[in-house]
């Protein structure tokens, strides 16, 4: 990360997010701890339960159908914090959406600790749910940094 924010300019990938980031870097906060969620992420907060701010992704990944993020309660970076309630309520809020939006297959994913090593913008702990469309002739994978060869 960049500084105590917790932020990583380097990994935004659209110019919103970068001037979102730059303005959220100037304020020193971390924009994913609730106190400062609200204030600085654009979506629409569709669920706020005792662990999880589930919100959709101001960037959704390129031709993803859906694109929810789930962003922990407490600001930590790793997921052994995560308390045993907290796994819990957060497979519940996944098992909501994929029956709720009858999502016939996705993708689900974590990223955790520093973002030099996992391609993230934001080193606050969250998880995403990304669906894009079927397989068809000539349709392009989603794709997505999840960290970087050695």
């Amino acid at each position: 990360s960049e500084n105590d924010s917790g932020l990583n300019l380097g990994h935004a990938r659209t110019k919103e997010q970068t001037e979102l980031m730059e303005k959220i870097l100037a304020d020193g906060v971390c924009p994913f701890c609730w106190e400062h969620f609200e204030k600085y992420h654009p979506k629409p907060i569709i669920k706020k339960t005792d662990w999880w701010i589930m919100t959709e992704n101001m960037s959704p990944y390129d031709g993803s159908v859906i694109h929810y993020i789930f962003v922990y309660k407490d600001h930590t970076t790793l997921p052994k914090d995560i308390s045993p309630e907290g796994f819990l309520e957060l497979k519940k809020l996944v098992d909501e959406v994929v029956e709720n939006e009858n999502v016939p297959g996705g993708s689900f994913l974590m990223r955790f600790g520093d973002t030099n090593y996992t391609g993230g913008s934001v080193e606050h702990l969250h998880a995403q749910l990304i669906v894009g469309g079927p397989k068809t002739e000539g349709a392009e994978k989603i794709k997505q940094k999840l960290g970087y060869k050695k």
